[in-house]
């Protein structure tokens, strides 16, 4: 009985985390899409926000410079996010990313992944100039 508790347990605690890691990953890119594109791709795209650049990056880099410069800010708003969070709830989310996990994943690391994987997804064909 006490093993069958503890498989639910965990299970239940690693389906929060993902729901909560994507709806972090949701805000971040929400953020992303409310900043206007730098432009720092030239003429090449019709880029509306940092989003569509951030997607860019993610699927033709990494390019050094450009890659500091998104971390520099995706970084701190991901880190924004997580300090809203209740206490109780960060630790629950560290707890369930660390079990069975091969190496420590913190909740940043998860929801950039996550972000990097849905940039790798998007589709930007129709941001295209030429």
């Amino acid at each position: 009985m006490s093993n069958d508790l503890d498989s639910t347990l965990w299970k239940t605690a690693w389906r929060f985390s993902d729901t909560r890691i994507q709806a972090l990953t949701r805000k971040v890119i929400h953020g992303l899409q409310r900043m206007p594109a730098s432009g720092i791709f030239g003429d090449d795209y019709r880029f509306k926000s940092v989003w569509d650049e951030y997607c860019r990056e993610v699927q033709e880099g990494p390019h050094p410079m450009l890659e500091a410069a998104f971390a520099q800010t995706v970084d701190p708003m991901i880190a924004w996010h997580i300090d809203q969070l209740d206490h109780s709830e960060r630790q629950l989310l560290e707890t369930a990313l660390a079990e069975g996990a091969e190496e420590w994943g913190d909740i940043a690391t998860a929801v950039r992944k996550s972000l990097q994987g849905i940039a790798i997804d998007r589709d930007l064909r129709k941001l295209e100039n030429y």
